[in-house]
């Protein structure tokens, strides 16, 4: 009897549940439209929006087909217009309220991204709904994170993608550039399709061929030209006043989901043919054979780091970087760089050209090898480590070529330059009636310059680590670049051999210039040091010791007394601001008497001066020479008086 009657319920649930499908089948539009309806009504008034679709219909039971789709900002341009969309969904996830595509068919899709000065058209998209408590925006568990994020955009890539008349543009001020593809077809996981790219009145045409794997979760692609020339990067001429050109960009990344705690991708970026231009990078052309990583990154629950399996090239030198970000529970970063023995020549044939044109030509033998150390607790600055070394292994220059690294040796000329320009040509040598030998300045300048600039200047070989060290702790502390790490050599290299161009080639232009001329002892520290008491800028147009000693005292800088020589050491820094040294009675600012006394202090512990010298020094001096017309007593000192002379 039991039985009987379980029988006739199962006929009757099943029979109200093929009246519901019947009904949602004869009824799947009107209940699709009403569902879509509110969708759109809610998202135009959290986004402030105007979204559109004329028409919405269901096909069988899981086939959506949209027309006449339109998005736009309340008050702003067009952003988005698709004429139609259909996509078969996957019926199966559909009932569980997860939106997955077997098929996906765009016709005529345009989407134009405008900006007039700070107003654009898609702004409102990135803003979104308001949160109602900020600490949900805080990520818990950066793997579980990652590994959601990449789920969702897996699943969303169809098995079969067609795309037919797409145009992207974005217009900026006036400058206009569109991407248009008149068809793209993702088949099988791969496609191949060719990209119109207009930009003013230039028009270029690209290939772009790859693969897209929802199951695998992996992706990659291949950019190139369709002729031969390179590929121009637009937009970036007009909005950042640089070029970026290759010959094939080639892209893979593939994940490995390990867990709640470990999320894993591999892939590689690699750029053939670059040359890039950009003002602070160098002032000519840069240009790399090769340039790119295979990566390796592990996200962890409260980490983010580069494994040291990636391999970073450039032309022919590749090595091994390891990167770590740990968030909680303070922020930590460590990097770690080990590149064991090397031939040399890979390092030195590998420089791009462009950006390492002293050394243009150089020919080198034997092995080096590069260790790098870095970690930082950025809760607490004083726990940066910082170790760093470039050692070599009968290492050796067959050939300088371009770099004439030896001319320290000799006379040579040398020209000053001011805001870029060339300002003053000069020879540094006895041809110069100005020119001193280092016997002939006096002890006091050398001391003061030694004790204000550099102190380890005859021990160290060009660097300071622990200089840099303290530098970047400041850095931290103050939330700015507040201090350079420079020693002589490196200010020796940067006037000597080096243009004024404050760029990122210049600086390892000279990182591995002084490491040259120190480690292959081109030039005795004595002439270094002589060199640079005859060059270095101590005042508007006053180049040297003894044209300073001149300028200020009416002396020859063999004469000089040590508070002259404290005051010409305490003006290195901003040598065209000198005058405001002076207070408006004509004496020198208690800042100024404060340096005086530390730096006299330094000399007396190391036995530089005599205590009876400290004793008698009076924290002042008196301008005897053509300075003296120059002081600007009568004026405040400026806002804007700079910290130190601009490298």
């Amino acid at each position: 009897m039991n039985t009987v009657k379980l029988k006739k319920a199962s006929i009757y649930i099943a029979g109200i549940l093929c009246s519901l499908i019947l009904v949602f089948f004869i009824l799947r539009n009107v209940i699709f439209s009403f569902y879509l309806e509110r969708k759109i009504t809610r998202f135009n008034k959290e986004y402030h929006a105007i979204l559109k679709v004329d028409k919405a219909r269901i096909r069988n039971i899981s086939d959506i087909l949209l027309t006449g789709i339109s998005l736009k900002p309340e008050n702003g341009e067009p952003l988005l217009a698709i004429d139609s969309v259909y996509a078969s969904l996957s019926f199966r996830k559909l009932i569980f309220g997860r939106i997955v595509a077997h098929d996906l068919v765009l016709s005529n899709t345009r989407l134009s991204l405008n900006q007039v000065d700070t107003i654009t058209n898609y702004q409102f998209l990135l803003r979104g709904r308001k949160q109602d408590n900020q600490d949900s925006l805080e990520i818990r568990n950066y793997a579980a994170a990652f590994s959601q994020l990449s789920s969702v955009v897996f699943e969303k890539i169809p098995a079969s993608l067609k795309i037919t008349e797409l145009t992207v543009s974005h217009q900026k001020n006036g400058h206009e550039i569109s991407f248009h593809i008149d068809r793209f077809v993702a088949d099988h996981h791969a496609f191949h399709s060719s990209v119109r790219v207009t930009e003013g009145d230039t028009v270029k045409n690209w290939i772009l061929a790859g693969s897209l794997d929802n199951e695998d979760h992996s992706a990659g692609f291949r950019l190139y030209s369709s002729g031969s020339e390179k590929i121009q990067v637009p937009f970036i001429g007009f909005n950042y006043k640089a070029a970026m050109a290759f010959d094939t960009l080639t892209f893979r990344v593939s994940e490995e989901d390990k867990g709640d705690d470990l999320f894993h991708v591999r892939g590689m970026i690699i750029l053939r043919g670059l040359i890039l231009q950009q003002e602070k990078i160098s002032a000519n052309k840069v240009a790399f054979d090769r340039l790119g990583l295979e990566y390796a990154v592990n996200v962890g629950s409260d980490y983010i780091e580069i494994d040291s399996s990636t391999q970073v090239f450039f032309n022919r030198l590749s090595f091994h970087p390891y990167l770590r970000y740990r968030a909680k529970p303070t922020k930590q970063i460590t990097l770690s760089v080990i590149k064991p023995d090397f031939p040399a020549g890979e390092l030195f044939s590998s420089l791009p050209e462009g950006l390492f044109s002293t050394l243009k030509g150089i020919k080198v033998y034997g092995n080096l090898a590069f260790n790098l150390d870095f970690f930082v607790d950025l809760s607490l600055p004083d726990s940066l480590r910082f170790l760093v070394d470039l050692k070599r292994n009968r290492f050796g220059v067959l050939s300088y070529g371009d770099a004439g690294l030896t001319r320290l040796n000799g006379s040579f000329e040398y020209t000053a330059y001011e805001k870029g320009a060339p300002a003053r040509s000069f020879i540094v040598g006895p041809e110069n009636p100005d020119f001193r030998p280092l016997n002939k300045i006096s002890s006091f300048l050398q001391v003061s310059v030694l004790n204000s600039e550099d102190p380890g200047f005859y021990q160290h070989r060009g660097f300071i680590p622990e200089a840099f060290r303290e530098s970047m702790i400041q850095d931290i502390k103050e939330r700015r670049f507040a201090r350079g790490g420079s020693t002589i050599t490196m200010q020796l290299v940067k006037n000597v051999f080096l243009n004024r161009n404050k760029t990122i080639a210049r600086k390892m232009e000279e990182i591995l210039l002084v490491w040259l001329i120190e480690n292959q002892q081109l030039c005795s520290k004595e002439r270094m040091f002589e060199v640079y008491l005859n060059i270095i800028e101590l005042g508007p147009h006053v180049y040297g010791a003894n044209e300073a000693a001149h300028f200020y005292f009416n002396k020859d800088a063999s004469k000089l007394t040590l508070q002259e020589s404290i005051f010409l050491a305490s003006i290195i820094p901003r040598p065209k601001w000198f005058m405001y040294s002076f207070d408006e009675t004509g004496h020198l600012r208690q800042s100024d008497k404060d340096f005086f006394r530390l730096l006299s202090g330094k000399m007396l512990n190391k036995g530089q001066i005599t205590q009876e010298e400290f004793d008698k020094l009076v924290p002042d001096v008196t301008l005897k020479g053509p300075a003296k017309l120059l002081l600007k007593t009568t004026k405040p000192l400026p806002a804007d008086l700079p910290e130190q002379v601009e490298e």
